[in-house]
């Protein structure tokens, strides 16, 4: 590939990297320092991270919800992220207001106020942060992992910092840390989407080239004493699912190695086709789910392989497993259809790092700075096949040895110990609170004063792509788009018989009988169905009522005629029944292990009651624990049929006649017609609180109600509202309750929609916290304020903002193939026609305050919601 990327360097030092993407009209602009955690000496651990909160807080030309609101008035999207090595800022806006973006970026670079005052509360919002993370116990363990594999290494400190030294953070020290590495010559400023590059370097002079270097400015180089040894930690939680890590360190991005440690992830443990997978899944059953990555940090990296366990008596032998496929790999090579597989698997992979321009620019970013080359990543594929075999050999014989091989695992926590991890919980949450008490925000918000000067101008028009479409002679709907912007097709297959077709009896069986799918036709076992897909690079997804396939554009005759195979030939095997069913059941078990997302099931069932939207469709582990082959094959053959299914195909299909192509394909698919249901109508919803007890930090609470259909009158003034009250599909940081964040610091995020999950039958009025403990019941006040409070007015400014960015945003499902594929089947889906994204605005224009204020008075009452809390209680 042809160098993509053209480098500028200002005469302050500021590296400037630009990428040329003219698909839509949107440009991604990120700021990256060369200063993370590990930059951060005795006394400033935590620094960089909470720094990255504080800079959207106000400069001396902004006040503190400026940025917020800028962002939102002008369709944007902001957001800033922290790791080891960097720290970064980034705005997405359209063409049209992409300069505003530098603009803020070189505003943050030096002009900071840093206030007491919002340091208080934000000192709140990382706090619940922390605290949050520590719910996420994978993310923990790989936490925990690098701490104690980097013992004597600045790796070794969270990038989050310790509790103890965020409470020992003063505005003086931050500042310090502000001044001496948020300079020029430590940053590199990467810009790609909807422009050139020579605009892109005028505009970086005019924002960036008055801010002084600074000469004497030096990064600090560490030192890591290797040695023969390997280390165990062990965590215990309120779960189901034991987890296992086995990891080793390995060379860092500096080195480039990272294909080749990728093409090992696909080899040993990455998809069906991976040795492991077929060991340990397939052949022995020892585990549910196996995956591998590579945890790249710029000096030294860590290769991770994964397992669910189905018993952790069953430890020790995995163990002996992987090392044994280890040293067969070491012993005997890397087959020829192995390599060609993963190479495969691995192209197809990195073609998806260049949907979406914000993607793109992260990933140019984190290359540039870890290696020195603004084009390493399009020069990341190595088509050498001897060279990719012989380094990946050389990788495993260094690195991957059984005596540097650490393992970290997550175990159910003992019942003799729950009483002592209540009591560590309790005394952690008196010190929290006692701690910040001392840090109270006395002021209120401040008011915008700089957004009142941005304008917001005309969006740069866009012919949205409008795609084709047939009814093939089965009575399935076909779709499709032709575009070469990439080397990708996406097909994507939705079915008419989805979830609410469950019998009530046996929730989640036609999820359990599109898994089986791939398990096995006439024409190939699972194994080889898997190999026919991954030897291609394909990725197939299987999500209950739909079917996706991602594949290099030559492969797209193939590919039908496997989906074809599986939909028309499906054997159904026995043995592999029961496979899936532990997968099933190891995935429910994990499900309902994570509160943040068994919150929104617990939403539905309290919403929806006996409709049938109120199953799970992955089903329960009762009813999964009780499907038999029978009521598969009875699934399969009533309700997966290409009557009134729809297929979408978008990519570069040039070569191919896709109508007769799925005429001689998917075309031969037969199956019945699927009568339609006839929804009842919901029951409205009353007040009542439920309390679900789990042992975890913190507490999800969830507000939730019935809403509207998808085609009902009152859905596009609903979409208004929320952009307002909540922060609609962009996620707004100027939402009114993202405002009740901001002033109280008392949680760290908050989302959720009116229109939540709304389809044909009605949606939900979700809204979703993480609250300490101890503030629970001020945060369902203040909530609970915020809805009584909600219509009462509403600023014409505040719709105008509302209205420009819904219809800003719509350039964004457009952005990849796949989201086209889905926005075309989404306009089928309801009736819509298809200049329906033209014509947003003007159907958006019309909707009043008064019927906004109408409509969400219908849905959103303190009345009708239930209050859903989950985690401990007072009363544990």
């Amino acid at each position: 590939m042809l160098k993509e990327v053209k480098k500028y360097v200002l005469d302050n030092g500021l590296t400037v990297l630009v990428r040329s993407v003219h698909d839509i009209p949107k440009v991604s602009m990120q700021l990256w320092y060369g200063v993370g955690s590990k930059d951060e000496s005795s006394g400033e651990r935590g620094l960089a991270h909470l720094l990255e909160h504080m800079l959207f807080k106000g400069t001396n030309k902004l006040s503190e919800p400026d940025i917020n609101l800028i962002t939102s008035k002008l369709s944007g999207y902001a957001n800033a992220f922290t790791s080891y090595d960097y720290t970064g800022y980034l705005f997405d806006f359209p063409t049209q207001h992409w300069t505003v973006g530098l603009d803020l970026l070189a505003e943050y670079m030096r002009n900071c106020t840093l206030k007491q005052e919002h340091l208080n509360s934000e000192f709140k919002a990382v706090i619940q942060e922390l605290k949050m993370y520590r719910d996420d116990y994978e993310s923990t363990l790989t936490e925990e992992m690098v701490s104690t594999i980097f013992s004597d290494h600045p790796y070794h400190y969270p990038i989050i910092g310790y509790k103890q030294d965020l409470w020992n953070t003063t505005r003086h020290s931050m500042v310090n840390f502000y001044q001496k590495h948020y300079v020029p010559n430590n940053a590199t400023l990467v810009v790609v989407g909807d422009v050139e590059p020579e605009q892109v370097y005028e505009q970086s002079k005019k924002y960036f080239g008055h801010i002084p270097t600074n000469p004497t400015y030096e990064k600090k180089e560490y030192y890591l004493n290797a040695d023969i040894s390997s280390q165990s930690i062990t965590l215990h939680r309120d779960i189901a699912l034991p987890l296992v890590m086995f990891s080793w360190m390995v060379s860092g991005m500096k080195d480039r190695q990272g294909y080749y440690l990728d093409i090992l992830c696909w080899i040993l443990a990455c998809g069906r086709g991976s040795r492991l997978y077929k060991k340990l899944v397939e052949e022995l059953g020892l585990v549910t789910h196996i995956d591998a990555f590579n945890y790249g940090l710029f000096e030294h990296g860590l290769f991770f392989i994964k397992v669910y366990l189905k018993n952790i008596k069953d430890f020790e032998r995995v163990k002996q497993v992987i090392v044994q496929e280890i040293n067969a790999l070491l012993k005997d090579g890397i087959s020829d259809e192995e390599l060609s597989r993963a190479m495969k698997k691995e192209h197809v992979a990195y073609t998806s790092m260049f949907d979406s321009v914000q993607d793109q620019a992260y990933v140019i970013g984190e290359t540039f700075l870890a290696t020195g080359d603004e084009n390493y990543i399009f020069n990341y594929i190595d088509r050498d096949v001897k060279r990719v075999k012989s380094v990946a050999h050389s990788l495993v014989e260094n690195y991957l040895r059984p005596s540097l091989m650490h393992v970290g695992s997550i175990l159910p926590l003992d019942e003799r110990d729950r009483k002592y991890w209540i009591e560590c919980q309790e005394r952690s949450d008196k010190e929290d609170e006692r701690i910040l008490a001392r840090r109270v925000r006395e002021a209120e918000i401040e008011d915008g004063s700089y957004v009142d000067t941005v304008v917001s101008k005309a969006h740069v028009h866009f012919n949205f792509p409008q795609h084709q479409s047939t009814t093939l002679k089965n009575g399935m709907l076909l779709l499709w788009y032709a575009t070469d912007k990439s080397e990708k097709i996406e097909i994507v297959l939705r079915l008419k018989g989805r979830f609410f077709y469950d019998p009530p009896d046996l929730p989640g069986l036609g999820h359990f009988t599109q898994r089986m799918l791939l398990e096995g036709t006439t024409q190939y076992d699972a194994r080889q169905l898997a190999q026919e897909f991954e030897s291609r690079g394909m990725f197939i997804a299987v999500r209950p009522g739909q079917i996706s396939i991602t594949l290099l554009k030559g492969d797209l005759r193939k590919a039908l005629e496997l989906l074809t195979e599986m939909l028309t030939n499906p054997t159904f095997p026995k043995e592999q029944i029961e496979k899936v069913r532990s997968q099933i059941i190891a995935e429910l078990q994990d499900f309902w292990d994570t509160p943040s997302t068994f919150a929104i099931q617990l939403a539905k069932e309290q919403v929806y009651r006996d409709h049938p939207y109120a199953q799970n469709p992955m089903g329960t582990l009762e009813s999964i624990k009780k499907i038999t082959r029978e009521d598969i094959l009875d699934f399969f053959q009533n309700y997966i049929s290409p009557v009134q299914a729809q297929l979408a195909i978008v990519g570069d299909f040039s070569n191919f006649d896709i109508r007769n192509l799925c005429k001689e394909t998917i075309g031969a698919w037969q199956g019945q017609k699927i009568e339609d249901i006839v929804f009842e109508p919901l029951l409205p919803v009353e007040y009542k609180e439920i309390t679900y007890e789990i042992k975890r930090d913190q507490v999800v609470l969830c507000f939730a109600g019935g809403s509207v259909s998808r085609i009902d009158t009152d859905y596009d003034a609903l979409l208004l509202f929320d952009q307002i009250f909540i922060g609609g599909s962009l996620g707004s940081m100027s939402s009114r309750l993202f405002q009740l964040r901001e002033q109280t610091g008392m949680f760290y995020t908050i989302g959720g929609s009116l229109i939540f999950d709304a389809e044909l039958a009605p949606g939900m009025v979700l809204i979703k916290t993480i609250v300490s403990l101890e503030n629970v019941e001020s945060a369902k006040e203040k909530i609970k304020q915020e809805i009584e409070n909600a219509v009462k007015f509403i600023a014409d400014q505040e719709l105008i903002d509302a209205k420009n960015s819904i219809v800003g945003a719509l350039i964004n499902s457009f952005e990849s193939n796949h989201k086209m594929a889905e926005n075309f089947l989404f306009l089928e889906s309801y009736g819509l026609p298809k200049d329906y994204f033209d014509l947003r605005m003007q159907i958006l224009e019309t909707i009043t305050i008064d019927e906004i204020k109408d409509a969400v008075a219908r849905v959103l009452n303190n009345e009708q919601l239930v209050v859903i809390q989950i985690g401990r209680s007072n009363d544990t």
